[in-house]
């Protein structure tokens, strides 16, 4: 990536496992939330109270999965594959995260890495304890937190509000989910219409820099502002309706059925009611990699691809100008066909998607070609990768979210919109035709010389996803 030089990858290797004593003490309600619903849009438990800040429950007060598990043993399993489960232990964020610790040279910066650890580490975060083992059983997103969430104050940076039992003592409180008359066991159950709108993941999946209120990741505001959020309940297309229907087979995107997944949340014989759906727990996206992923993950990575291979399509048009041993002129559109949200979301200064071209003649000579990767995984520098690209204060790109203060560039494409691609070039004289010109749509979570300089000897090579193709052959 053209981004780090020789010396700025020596400087990472050096920095990202050093440990830092650097103490953080801001008050998340200076950064959370980001903003808030007009009253009469929101759910009924998106109030005006105050979020829970650290040290306003405690650790022990939340079960473990584990414990989750005995009642819910499907979707536990589900979920203990996940990016979720994974969220705190990831050695990809624990990289970026103890690199910016180290690097962060402002309040401003400092702010924006603590704010990390509200949503990848949320019980650590809210007991005020998060020096932790990255291993440790209630570290990253876990049932007891998701369903303890009472409420929240509107969306973007974790405004959650907790109402955990007390595990120790096994009591196990209220929990909150879609169901109004779920049994009460352990713990009492509680329906919440936040926990069945987009709202409740736009607490996390809406991100702005806690120093400079850049929007740094906005998966909420890219759906809320798309075609799948009508605004009508009957039509309207939920975060929970694509990612919460998927499950091996069905990838439920935007461009595919999306159908009920009838059974039971926990089993018959322990009382629990089959219904004509139930929520899967697999929380799919784009991760493919044993990177982002637990080592215990047997069904994500490929619901991952089935996901990706349903999310766009590409069209190629010839120019009728062009001519024989001359220019040859054609156009690649693709659109966002399956996404609720941008494509790529999320990380999008990391995120890889780009195009690749090639142009052979009879024989199978190249004639032209763009987006190759070449031995050391580097992606061909004249293509066009589709990302974001963040501006430090001196103006220059950084994939360094806590130092970034602006917004370069944005070349993603939105929910149901499109980006067209032209390509002109001379075909060489004496060329046998037909030619063949195919297009290829890749993605990868992250560059691979980023993700070599951040995990050194423990690095991966990240898988590379063809998301969608087109070909033709021409004779002119």
């Amino acid at each position: 990536m053209r981004l780090y030089s020789k010396y700025v990858l020596i400087m990472i290797l050096n920095l990202v496992y050093v440990s830092c004593s650097m103490s953080f003490a801001s008050d998340p309600r200076d950064w959370s939330p980001t903003w808030k619903l007009p009253q009469g849009k929101r759910p009924a438990n998106i109030t005006d109270e105050a979020i829970t800040v650290p040290g306003e429950v405690k650790k022990s007060q939340f079960f473990s999965p584990i414990s989750c598990g005995a009642c819910h043993p499907e979707i536990f399993k589900m979920w203990s594959g996940s990016t979720h489960a994974n969220a705190w232990r990831n050695p990809l964020f624990q990289a970026v995260y103890n690199l910016g610790k180290s690097t962060a040279t402002d309040e401003s910066q400092k702010k924006n890495i603590e704010s990390c650890v509200r949503c990848h580490f949320p019980i650590g975060h809210s007991s005020g304890d998060t020096n932790l083992p990255t291993d440790d059983e209630k570290g990253g997103v876990i049932c007891d937190f998701c369903h303890s969430v009472r409420a929240t104050t509107g969306i973007g940076n974790a405004p959650y509000i907790l109402s955990p039992g007390n595990a120790e003592a096994m009591e196990g409180g209220i929990k909150y989910g879609p169901f109004s008359d779920s049994p009460d066991t352990i713990h009492k159950n509680q329906y919440s219409e936040l926990h069945t709108r987009s709202e409740f993941c736009g607490g996390c999946h809406d991100v702005s820099h806690a120093g400079n209120d850049l929007p740094i990741e906005q998966t909420y505001t890219e759906w809320r502002q798309g075609p799948y959020n009508t605004t009508d309940p009957k039509t309207t297309v939920h975060c929970q309706d694509c990612h919460m229907r998927q499950r091996p087979g069905f990838p439920c995107t935007g461009s595919t059925d999306r159908p009920d997944n009838p059974g039971f949340a926990s089993p018959e014989f322990m009382g629990g009611k089959k219904r004509p759906h139930i929520w899967t727990h697999y929380f799919v996206g784009g991760s493919a990699s044993t990177v982002s992923l637990p080592p215990n993950s047997e069904a994500q990575p490929q619901m991952a691809i089935d996901r990706l291979k349903n999310a766009a399509t590409m069209e190629l048009l010839i120019d009728p100008a062009s001519k024989k041993d001359d220019l040859l002129k054609f156009l690649v559109t693709i659109k966002n066909t399956g996404c609720g949200h941008y494509l790529p979301t999320g990380l999008t200064e990391m995120r890889q998607m780009w195009l690749e071209i090639s142009v052979t003649d009879a024989e199978g000579k190249i004639i032209h070609q763009k987006g190759i990767v070449d031995e050391k995984g580097k992606v061909d520098p004249g293509c066009t990768i589709y990302n974001t690209v963040f501006g430090d204060e001196k103006g220059k790109p950084t994939i360094h979210v806590w130092a970034a203060t602006h917004i370069i560039s944005d070349n993603r494409i939105p929910p149901k919109g499109q980006k067209e691609e032209h390509f002109v070039f001379c075909v060489p004289g004496n060329t046998k035709y037909p030619l063949k010109i195919k297009g290829v749509l890749h993605y990868r979570s992250a560059p691979q010389d980023v993700l070599d300089a951040l995990l050194g000897e423990k690095s991966v090579k990240l898988p590379i996803i063809d998301m969608a193709e087109v070909s033709t052959e021409i004779n002119l």
